[in-house]
């Protein structure tokens, strides 16, 4: 594939993740207020899982790499277990936009780490960046009103940040995975291996027998479409671009994630909580501005795309 269409295909990859993970804070919200977020968080892999078979035909060739197992483990740990676990307590006791917003540091955090560990070139400005969006980060969480939708404001955006950083774990495994395992066969691994954790942890979720359409309606969509289209489409583009490349279109979910809360649950944002919206949003493309244009493709080009469509 040649630059220009690689660098087109992952950002409509791109778009379409970021647009269907801004709606899922909203979906979540509908599901906790009525489920137990342990049992939602399971009904939502074991959908996913099911969707997954049926496609197992087009995971492609599959060629086991001797001392993988604690790659993909650690993978699927970060996300979905871990991640799971703190994002769907986090919404239930934060606003989906402060939730959203939060996540938006997720750039920052996966572009320092693949300094760290990947040893990516990284200019200054994004550490100035950084300090502009934690201190947006900083004045949203002490601007958080104790409401029936976030009654615990500071509680809420503390897990939300633990998610975030349970995100930027899975990206790392995934990009070092994702050179040698299709696309589609890690989103659905996640998916499997995820399911089997959680069914232990049933025994502590509380069962409501209540028949709620929207609420099952969100569960269904957090299964079938985000578990499943949202995550496929982020781990192909990692397969095609730098790590720090995609984390990048993070900043667009607390776009979506505000209106989509606006939308479907009557949220709103106060002055001082919109203002540092606003800061976050700054923050991360100050960090992102200058750098340079050039795609450089990845060794995973080439064997990601053959076939795995």
């Amino acid at each position: 594939m040649k630059t220009r269409p690689v660098l087109q295909y992952s950002v409509i990859l791109l778009l379409v993740a970021m647009l269907i993970w801004g709606s899922s804070f909203a979906a979540m919200k509908l599901a906790v207020a009525v489920y137990d977020p342990l049992l939602v968080t399971f009904a939502r892999l074991l959908i996913a899982s099911v969707v997954f078979l049926s496609l197992r035909r087009y995971f492609g060739p599959l060629r086991y790499r001797p001392g993988d197992w604690k790659w993909l483990l650690l993978m699927a740990l970060f996300e979905p277990v871990l991640y799971f676990l703190c994002e769907t307590h986090a919404l239930r006791f934060t606003s989906s936009a402060a939730a959203a917003t939060i996540i938006a540091l997720l750039p920052l955090s996966v572009t320092v780490a693949a300094q760290l560990l990947l040893h990516e070139r990284v200019p200054a400005r994004l550490y100035a960046g950084m300090l502009v969006s934690v201190a947006g980060v900083i004045l949203l969480t002490a601007s958080g009103e104790q409401t029936a939708l976030a009654p615990q404001p500071w509680l809420g955006n503390l897990l939300e940040g633990l998610a975030m950083l349970c995100a930027v774990g899975y990206t790392l495994a995934v990009k070092h995975l994702s050179s040698h395992y299709p696309a589609l066969f890690l989103t659905a691994l996640q998916a499997f291996i995820g399911s089997a954790l959680y069914l232990p942890l049933l025994p502590w979720a509380t069962f409501n027998a209540a028949i709620d359409g929207p609420a099952l309606l969100a569960v269904f969509y957090l299964g079938a479409v985000v578990s499943v289209l949202a995550y496929f489409c982020y781990n192909r583009a990692l397969a095609l671009l730098p790590a720090s490349r995609v984390a990048v279109y993070s900043s667009l979910i607390p776009v979506f994630g505000a209106g989509f809360g606006w939308l479907l649950l009557g949220e709103t944002l106060s002055l001082a909580q919109g203002a540092a919206i606003g800061l976050v949003v700054a923050g991360v493309a100050y960090s992102q501005s200058g750098a340079d244009t050039a795609l450089p493709l990845e060794p995973a080009c080439a064997q990601a795309s053959g076939g795995r469509m």
